[in-house]
């Protein structure tokens, strides 16, 4: 692993050119560290924040996404814990691979939670997962069963029985395309100007866009890109139509505490995936809607978000 540092609010927000509310920027004020660890050969980027005495908490984000999505949210849960939030390999900071699954990113997450000490001390850390990130903890549940306390998914895509999967379609669209490198654009401001939530939403927070957008995108000699490795828009080997129908009982069948937080206008988990998860396991499952928020809660209502996860995780 290389050196911890600590990261200067400054370097985060520099190029923020939209008015924030107070809140948000009080955030930067909260000490955080970021460092590195190795994962199978791989660097994996990662924020800290809080107390390592604390119970940890490791923090997952969408694909395509990257760990600061976390970084207006995880300070106002510091008081109660240790965070840390990691860029998956391939997106965000982190380094790229020959070619990427979801087992490979789970390692990833308990890597990054002993490389943040929170494997020590007799306290278990929790998993919160978000969309895509979810896929990956529910893997590492799975294959380190024994190395989590809890698990709180944030806006899985989940299939009830006979449900059809909205991405399967575009599955079968990237088995046939070819992986094209990203263009290169002359301008910062070309590049930003594409930038897009995914799936797409209207967003009311302004600054929130802005802050994710300058975080995905990097400088290089003839211009500007986005950050992630165009290779994990290529063929999805992971996830097809039996992984889709996998996801709520394995879910539901976990021995671990567990919860969904969902938005109200999100698409990703119907009422009848949410009535078929309560009523397939024996224990009960809390479920909580995060009103007027589509499917990235913290970008649309991050104050009400970050108290459902700090509610969440003391009760499981």
């Amino acid at each position: 692993m290389n050196a911890v540092n600590t990261l200067q609010a400054g370097s985060d927000l520099a190029l923020l050119s939209e008015s924030a509310p107070n809140w948000f920027l009080d955030c930067f004020d909260v000490p955080r560290e970021e460092g590195f660890v190795e994962v199978e050969g791989v660097q994996i980027h990662y924020l800290r924040w809080g107390n390592p005495t604390l119970p940890g908490v490791v923090l997952t984000h969408g694909f395509m996404a990257h760990a600061r999505c976390w970084a207006f949210i995880a300070p106002l849960l510091a008081e109660n814990f240790c965070l840390v939030a990691f860029d998956l390999s391939g997106m965000g900071d982190s380094g790229w691979r020959e070619s990427y699954d979801v087992d490979v990113r789970s390692t990833e997450c308990l890597a990054v939670a002993e490389a943040a000490g929170m494997t020590h001390g007799g306290i278990k850390p929790a998993l919160v997962c978000h969309s895509y990130g979810a896929g990956v903890g529910l893997s590492a549940v799975e294959m380190f069963p024994d190395a989590w306390r809890s698990f709180v998914v944030c806006d899985m895509s989940m299939l009830a029985p006979g449900e059809h999967s909205q991405f399967e379609e575009r599955r079968k669209h990237m088995e046939n395309r070819s992986i094209r490198p990203h263009r290169v654009n002359a301008s910062f401001s070309d590049v930003r100007e594409r930038f897009r939530l995914a799936p797409e939403q209207p967003c009311e927070n302004s600054y929130l866009m802005e802050y994710m957008a300058r975080h995905s995108i990097r400088e290089v000699d003839d211009g500007y890109v986005w950050k992630f490795d165009p290779k994990i828009m290529g063929p999805d080997n992971d996830r097809d139509s039996n992984w889709w129908e996998s996801i709520a009982p394995r879910f539901a069948g976990l021995q671990i505490p567990r919860a969904v937080i969902y938005g109200e206008h999100s698409t990703m988990m119907s009422a009848r995936v949410r009535e078929y998860i309560g009523q397939v396991n024996e224990d009960s499952i809390a479920q909580v809607c995060i009103r007027d928020a589509h499917h990235h809660l913290m970008m649309d209502q991050p104050i009400a978000f970050s108290a459902t996860i700090d509610s969440l995780l003391q009760s499981l």
